[in-house]
């Protein structure tokens, strides 16, 4: 049932983000050009690299949530999310630190390539990254949502981050003589810091007085030690680090092997498929706690093998609506100033369908030995992906590195993860204790 929800939830929102993206593109492109959307392209893309500021032990949170029966008053999850705290307000602290050291050194402009050369580029990474910072500690609200089942919310709240988007580029795009067009991407941020905000209150009033005790113990480790959280985290960082491995870094070798151009038809395709994606990583994500429910209840009885092959089958019909629409939908999403291949489309849908057969998978063995099991394939698979992207992006342009990672995942993930379910169904499906600690 709750992965119904957020399914029908992230439909809803798709179709609302598709409208504000399509509508965002064509007001950068027109107001600003292909350099500056490439651009833009290349910032928004920075928070999908840095998915892991949990460091992995945010699935402490969600599997302890899960499990709970009382959240609000359940001590040893004060616990966890003390210890998950701290390591968020690190990360942030860590990454402001870099982000600074590239901004002196003009590591942001060759990171950049040739979207680098433009004015105040390297002003505008140095912003993004610093609103996103800010954000980092609010982000726990998402795994407890998760935990309680209520990834719709989670879901709902994240689909006003495109609207307010939208209001801001349309506003930085009015700025006279194109002053602001290097910042366009900063409006993204902070949409999300602002609806990370919303979701942090509402959180806080769900789980009251779960998240202000924690709080309270963040900054003082000598009176509030915390607990053991990377046991499971480690492992979960894994995971965490293969989709920007596999997926964020392609903008970034395409900017390197390839012009804006380039860069530009990527965005562009990668704007639809990735909403896409978003639709598979929200009916996905809720089977975690599901499936940990269930296995703890000892109520767990079917392997993922349908849920897998109706996740990759939907996506397959999606990529040839597509493919086959696809003069009038991206003619109209660049307003003709972005040339897209039909290959780039099929390589895109390839990757996306992988990435869905995958998820039901993963999720049906994100117990402790399940986590652990993951991090070999999925580094075995960000590897493959990164390097098949560098060999193919010369030849194959904007189609070569999501090419390049549905081969990865289909041979590193989806082959070993289904030979692990066949040998170790019977403990699957078992009741298991709860995750420690």
């Amino acid at each position: 049932m709750s992965s119904l929800r957020a399914l029908l939830a992230k439909a809803a929102t798709m179709a609302i983000a598709l409208v504000c993206g399509v509508l965002t593109t064509r007001l950068i492109l027109t107001e600003a050009g292909v350099e500056h959307y490439a651009l833009y392209a290349l910032l928004t893309a920075l928070p999908s690299l840095l998915a892991f500021t949990d460091l992995g032990a945010g699935a402490v949170i969600v599997n302890g949530v899960a499990t709970s029966d009382d959240p609000q008053h359940d001590e040893p999850l004060v616990a966890q999310l003390t210890s998950v705290g701290r390591i968020l307000v690190g990360f942030a602290t860590v990454l402001m630190l870099l982000n600074t050291l590239m901004l002196v050194t003009g590591g942001w402009r060759v990171a950049l390539g040739d979207a680098g050369g433009l004015a105040g580029s390297a002003l505008a990474a140095w912003a993004c990254v610093t609103i996103f910072c800010i954000g980092v500690p609010i982000g726990i609200w998402v795994r407890i949502l998760l935990g309680l089942r209520r990834n719709h919310v989670v879901i709902l709240l994240q689909g006003l981050i495109s609207p307010l988007t939208l209001l801001g580029v349309l506003a930085l795009t009015s700025v006279p003589e194109g002053e602001a067009h290097a910042v366009l991407a900063a409006a993204s941020y902070a949409a999300s810091c602002i609806v990370s905000m919303v979701g942090l209150a509402l959180t806080w009033r769900i789980t009251a007085p779960l998240i202000p005790r924690a709080a309270a113990r963040v900054l003082r480790p000598r009176r509030h030690p915390g607990v053991r959280v990377m046991d499971i985290g480690w492992p979960m960082l894994a995971q965490l680090l293969s989709f920007p491995i596999a997926v964020s870094t392609q903008r970034y070798v395409l900017a390197q092997s390839a012009g804006t151009d380039v860069v530009a038809e990527y965005g562009v395709v990668a704007q639809v498929f990735l909403a896409l994606n978003g639709l598979v990583l929200a009916a996905g994500v809720a089977l975690w706690p599901m499936y940990s429910r269930k296995r703890h209840l000892g109520e767990l009885r079917r392997g993922p093998a349908g849920m897998a092959a109706l996740f990759a089958g939907g996506v397959a019909v999606a990529t040839a609506i597509v493919w086959l629409l696809a003069d009038p939908i991206f003619g109209f999403i660049t307003d003709g100033s972005v040339e897209v291949s039909g290959w780039t489309v099929l390589a895109f849908g390839a990757m996306i369908a992988a990435i869905a057969g995958m998820y039901p998978m993963g999720m049906f063995i994100m117990d402790k030995h399940g986590i652990r099991f993951q991090v070999v394939p999925t580094l075995a698979m960000a590897a493959s992906s990164l390097a098949l992207s560098i060999v193919l992006a010369p030849g194959l342009g904007a189609a070569g590195p999501p090419l390049g990672t549905a081969i990865a995942i289909a041979v590193c993930q989806i082959v070993p993860v289904a030979v692990y379910i066949a040998r170790h169904r019977a403990r699957l499906i078992a009741p298991r204790e709860p995750v420690a600690g």
